[in-house]
């Protein structure tokens, strides 16, 4: 089994940090969405039905958002951490 694992606000508001999922087989982009509306974040993660572009979407230390691979099939059961790239803090 593989598993997601949310950082940030992601995390926070869908009230876990990892999530065990089953990767084979499946998109990147079909897991993400799944997750999103099951943990209710899919306001946080998704904006006119694609991934904010303000995120990394990590599997193996490649950003597969960059990389134009979330449609892409994984084969093996994987790791996906979904962080995000924006910060505040006092200027």
């Amino acid at each position: 089994m593989g598993k997601v694992v949310l950082y940030g606000e992601l995390a926070r508001r869908a009230g876990t940090r990892e999530i065990n999922v089953n990767t084979a087989g499946r998109t990147v982009l079909e897991i993400l969405f799944n997750i999103a509306e099951q943990y209710n974040i899919k306001d946080l993660l998704f904006a006119k039905g694609k991934v904010r572009p303000f995120y990394l979407i990590l599997i193996d230390g490649k950003d597969f958002l960059t990389l134009g691979l979330l449609n892409k099939q994984i084969e093996e059961e994987k790791e996906i951490k979904v962080i995000p790239v924006f910060h505040g803090g006092k200027s």
